[in-house]
């Protein structure tokens, strides 16, 4: 219920409000068909497989105090993520590393 900040008066939305919100959320049920159609695919289902791989193995290089590994493995993660992301499919952030890039790494970029 919205209600004026002064009154104890209700507000009604007018028929402009109320088109803009169902407008709104037509246009989030059809992002949510876009990826569920998107995930049907057995490479986009590779390709979420790979993400979330890549994400354990981020976690696991953190465990094991490994920077260099983990920066490797962000670096590849983001081009894919990106790309699943720009097919309407919604991912975990990514863990990227916090830090200075390791000197080794440092020419790879």
């Amino acid at each position: 219920m919205a209600k004026t900040q002064n009154t104890g008066r209700r507000t009604r939305r007018g028929a402009d409000e109320l088109i803009a919100e169902l407008q709104e959320k037509i246009r989030a049920i059809e992002a949510r068909s876009l990826a569920k159609q998107a995930k049907k695919s057995p490479a986009t289902k590779l390709a979420l497989n790979i993400v979330r791989f890549l994400d354990k193995a981020s976690t696991l290089a953190q465990e094991e105090d490994d920077t260099s590994l983990r920066h490797a493995l962000s670096d590849a993660r983001k081009p894919l993520a990106g790309f699943l992301e720009s097919q309407g499919l919604s991912l975990p952030k990514g863990r990227t590393p916090r830090g200075r890039r390791p000197k080794a790494m440092a020419g790879a970029r």
